[in-house]
């Protein structure tokens, strides 16, 4: 594609005068090596831009770049440098949805008009959301630290100014360190003013309910007391820790949002192993005002338990100290093990005011799957 530059330049220019809105700009074959043409930064008619498998131009490119209309951004597998992305985010006025795939060192978020920001199968050091007075949406799929980086694996997630922060996940506790308010969210901490999120009514967990990441899952909770929709994928624990029992649970303090605002809660990819076993059986013996709840087993082809036997497992939990009566939907899957992977239409359709509700429940105990 680098020998066809100049035709490339050409046809973006011929594009910008026909007033092109929606462009969708790939390079293949690869390498990533080729860098965008600095015309793709002038079309001031586009709307909705995705491009995957290039090199951002240069710094001094990007000076006189304008995308005064821009409101839907995805990038895919591009190279950047420290800076592109905010550079090209601060030169659209009102971009209210930015999706992310690859691997980028940090990521700054600024944006006055920004709304939902969507960044998956992704290698990350660091995510800060700085001053967004308008985002409602902050969704992390399968984001993971650079091994280079002093903290291993680890991506820090900082949340500064984000007001209207509503739809928060997937957040995953030894993979992700989150900061609030410059605190950073440890296992033990005393919860306050300043390290709560009480914006965020929807909340998604990844965790191994039996490792010792789960010690951090409490004190996650604690940090967004007004949560009603509480949504879990459950991982495969190849090394259970150790007294990961109900009494672990009980231990850990009262969590006001699992105690007075959950309403909707449900997990996924669920084996029925004991850890699994132990918080749910917290979990309902604690929640007071629970309307709604689902258990969605992993693939019994993964698992090698039946739906049956998945039923039977989950029948044998004392219900007798359930803190509400509440609907409870069990079902089995046949997706991937890990589940399916995550779709950015889904995070960025603001009709839809839970997008990781993996089922929509409506009176009388029914629900519906979204398509």
């Amino acid at each position: 594609m680098d020998a066809y530059q100049p035709q490339l330049k050409r046809w973006l220019r011929l594009l910008a005068a026909k007033g092109v809105q929606e462009l969708v700009l790939v390079n293949r074959p690869c390498p990533r090596v080729v860098p965008l043409p600095d015309t793709l930064f002038r079309i001031a008619t586009l709307t909705r831009l995705y491009i995957g498998v290039w090199k951002f131009p240069g710094a001094a490119h990007l000076q006189g770049a304008s995308f005064p209309n821009l409101r839907e951004l995805g990038i895919f597998s591009v190279v950047v440098e420290d800076g592109d992305i905010d550079s090209v985010v601060a030169r659209s006025p009102v971009l209210e949805i930015l999706n992310i795939q690859g691997t980028i060192k940090g990521l700054r978020i600024v944006g006055q008009s920004l709304r939902c920001v969507q960044i998956c199968a992704s290698v990350v050091e660091n995510i800060a959301v700085v001053h967004t007075p308008c985002l409602e949406r902050l969704i992390l799929w399968d984001v993971r630290g650079s091994p280079n980086h002093a903290s291993g694996f680890c991506t820090r997630i900082k949340i500064g100014k984000a007001p209207k922060l509503r739809i928060l996940g997937y957040l995953e506790p030894g993979k992700h360190v989150l900061e609030i308010g410059g605190t950073t969210i440890m296992a033990g901490i005393k919860p306050s003013a300043s390290t709560m999120l009480t914006t965020v009514k929807v909340l998604s967990i990844k965790s191994c309910f039996g490792s010792n990441d789960t010690k951090m899952v409490p004190d996650l909770l604690k940090c967004f007391p007004n949560v009603e929709a509480l949504h879990i994928i459950s991982v495969k624990c190849n090394e259970p820790a150790d007294k990961l029992d109900i009494k672990f649970w009980q231990e850990a303090g009262p969590i006001v949002c699992v105690l007075l605002r959950i309403k909707v809660m449900t997990i996924r990819e669920f084996r029925g192993e004991q850890h699994e076993l132990a918080f749910l059986q917290y979990f309902y013996e604690n929640a007071r005002v629970l309307k709604y709840a689902l258990i969605a087993a992993a693939n019994a082809r993964v698992t090698g338990i039946s739906d049956k036997q998945m039923f039977s497992i989950l029948q044998n939990m004392n219900d007798a100290r359930w803190a509400s009566k509440f609907g409870l939907a069990i079902i089995g899957s046949n997706g991937p093990e890990g589940g399916r992977p995550w779709m950015f239409e889904r995070g960025s359709n603001f009709s839809d005011d839970d997008p990781f509700a993996p089922a929509k429940f409506i009176e009388h105990g029914q629900y519906f799957f979204p398509s």
